[in-house]
């Protein structure tokens, strides 16, 4: 993997540049051969487009993982318009939100699968039982009080986290469409906020991805979109769930990962192919077995590859990139891609609504 001439890396900047080169670099000299050819291809058909799909995917998260590193942890009162002199009542009205998002946050973790170890350490999970907890009080990052409000102020989201948007008799279609109108209406606010500065941009994005990731709208609305355009009435689920949940894969060469599915923008391009039933069955079988190979290699390259000194790559990583480095690389990669606003049918709200019951809301 020496050729990548055809690289173009944009607004990139210097720093970025070296690093996202230093990745694909790393994809020909670090990967285990049989699964760098399997993924790539090998000599003449090598694949530059899929080697710069996984290098997104890899830089992605490990921006992700950089930016919850740096990202300070406050005290709740850090966040409101709260003062020791005023009354509390918007502190005690977001402690309340709280326990309203940890209750459903808890059960939806519960659904995909966590175990209650898992559930009880995630940060949205902290307990309040003890004196010095209540003492320390909710601590969280920016991005953690944005999860939060969106859980309880986003219909949407409050729609499915309580597993009310897949009965029509508890959102009608008419509400179906307002509480979706309002949920554009946000992406767009998330995209005029990205343009303001590069730690806009890059706060956005990254709630963005959170929030696909978490409850894959967009992905859920372009596959209604295309079974109701292609006359498409059943899929595969298993191979629509590799993408869109919490998976369990073993890899043919060895090795396995349990880790939430978060191709949000790759896994639209592979939608179509998967669902497609003029596409023959070996080939989507074929399709899912790279994806499944990617995943496992992403996972595993974020988690355990080093440095030659023996650091963890994702915190040299960390510590050698900057918020203006991370802005250059969504300049380029534009999560926001992947949305579009939303143009409904009886048939297509269906199809959404099962979407979400098969995948994100079964126990």
């Amino acid at each position: 993997m020496n050729d990548f001439d055809n690289i173009r890396l944009g607004k990139f900047t210097p720093k970025m540049q070296m690093l996202y080169m230093d990745i694909i670099a790393s994809l020909g000299q670090s990967i285990d051969p049989v699964v760098r050819d399997y993924i790539f291809g090998v000599g003449p058909e090598l694949d530059l487009d899929w080697v710069m799909m996984v290098a997104n995917y890899i830089t992605l998260e490990l921006i992700k993982y950089s930016y919850d590193e740096k990202d300070t942890k406050y005290p709740l009162r850090h966040f409101l318009n709260y003062s020791v002199d005023s009354d509390q009542s918007e502190r005690m009205m977001h402690s309340r939100i709280i326990k309203y998002v940890q209750k459903y946050r808890g059960q939806e973790l519960k659904n995909l699968g966590y175990s209650p170890e898992e559930i009880s350490n995630n940060d949205i999970m902290k307990s309040m039982n003890t004196m010095e907890e209540k003492l320390d009080g909710y601590r969280m990052t920016a991005m953690n009080f944005f999860e939060h409000n969106n859980i309880h102020d986003l219909q949407v989201i409050k729609a499915i986290v309580e597993r009310r948007i897949v009965s029509v008799k508890k959102i009608s279609n008419t509400t179906f469409e307002e509480i979706f109108q309002e949920y554009d209406d946000f992406v767009e606010e998330l995209i005029k906020r990205s343009e303001k500065s590069d730690e806009d941009l890059v706060f956005s994005s990254i709630a963005m991805f959170t929030l696909e990731w978490k409850y894959p709208i967009e992905f859920f609305y372009l596959m209604s979109k295309l079974m109701e355009e292609h006359g498409i009435e059943s899929i595969d689920t298993d191979m629509i769930a590799m993408l869109c949940t919490r998976v369990c894969i073993e890899s043919q060469f060895g090795g396995s990962v349990t880790m939430d599915s978060r191709m949000v923008k790759e896994r639209q391009l592979f939608l179509f192919t998967l669902i497609n039933k003029d596409v023959d069955f070996y080939d989507k079988i074929s399709l899912s077995n790279l994806i499944r190979e990617i995943i496992v290699m992403v996972t595993q390259y974020k988690e355990i590859s080093t440095t030659k000194e023996g650091e963890l790559y994702k915190d040299w990583f960390k510590n050698q990139s900057s918020i203006e480095d991370w802005a250059s690389f969504f300049r380029n990669y534009d999560i926001f891609s992947i949305w579009e606003r939303k143009e409904w049918s009886k048939k297509r709200i269906k199809y959404m609504r099962g979407l979400f019951d098969t995948f994100l809301l079964k126990k």
